[in-house]
């Protein structure tokens, strides 16, 4: 009788050990396309592993692209997140309950340029897909952006759907909404621009740059006269510059990876504040069209 309790017991301590380890190992994405040389920090610690078709992802997890390198994973919600090359990205959450119709998702841009397609929409107050920048805070609802980290401010284009746009400063509420072939910028404790029409030589740009990268038709070219030192420099059509050479290759903010925040519940949004005209210092960005 003795004996069989003690196994009991056993079998109760193993269980209460590996049952949390299993729930917290949950699965929520899998890489559909690896192209080059594409790793994982596992809860965002080295050593970072290298990655192949249909690895799985799971929340705390860090995806980094090398140079010529690209990724795209599926996730659990049949969103699609596509990282261009030397980019990184952090699942600092992701939680979905089809049943329940709950979502919960928290994807924190590290570095480079990063498209997301978010095809299932669940109808909330607040968005339940969250893009963190180091300037931004991002609610997408039913849509498919580019996200691009530049040196003080964060740069979203929006070729279709609806997102909702903020600084990460909770002492800045200003809101901007994007549409369809709209896009903003939004500086480091500064408010997102006022939005501005996405062209289509921008776009295909964009969808190309998801290939090769930001690198080729980047250059910095310091902040605007009359800008009081802003960080946010030169107009959009900084990115569809020609013959950059790789020294002029920007240095991009990028946070340690091993540093992954835990996600914290947002509060509530403050309404948008009324449109009107912005400063010499905060004047919205003149987008570019060549290609």
């Amino acid at each position: 009788m003795r004996q069989r309790i003690k196994i009991a017991l056993m079998v109760l301590i193993v269980m209460a050990v590996t049952v949390p380890l299993a729930a917290h190992a949950a699965v929520v994405g899998r890489f559909t396309q690896v192209t080059g040389q594409v790793d994982l920090l596992k809860q965002g610690k080295i050593p970072a592993v290298a990655v192949k078709v249909q690895d799985g992802v799971e929340p705390g997890d860090v995806i980094r692209t090398k140079t010529g390198a690209k990724a795209q994973l599926t996730m659990v919600d049949d969103s699609i997140i596509t990282l261009a090359p030397e980019s990184r990205l952090a699942l600092a959450d992701y939680q979905y309950e089809p049943a329940r119709q709950e979502r919960r998702v928290v994807l924190r841009i590290l570095r480079g340029l990063i498209q997301t397609v978010v095809n299932r929409i669940i109808k909330r107050e607040q968005p339940d897909f969250l893009i963190e920048t180091h300037t931004a805070v991002i609610g997408v609802r039913g849509s498919n952006p580019y996200f691009l980290l530049m040196p003080g401010f964060t740069s979203v284009y929006l070729p279709h759907g609806l997102l909702e746009v903020k600084s990460n400063n909770p002492a800045i509420p200003f809101q901007v909404l994007l549409r369809d072939m709209q896009f903003t910028q939004i500086p480091l404790n500064q408010q997102p621009m006022l939005a501005q029409a996405l062209t289509p030589a921008m776009l295909n740009n964009l969808e190309k740059m998801m290939t090769t990268g930001i690198a080729p038709g980047l250059s910095w070219s310091g902040p605007p006269a009359g800008s009081a030192g802003s960080t946010v420099g030169v107009g959009a059509d900084f990115l569809f510059k020609s013959g950059v050479s790789p020294d002029q290759k920007i240095m991009q903010q990028t946070i340690p990876p091993q540093v992954v925040p835990k996600a914290q519940t947002p509060a509530p949004s403050a309404p948008a504040a009324p449109s009107a005209p912005s400063s010499p210092s905060g004047s919205p960005i003149t987008p570019g069209g060549s290609g």
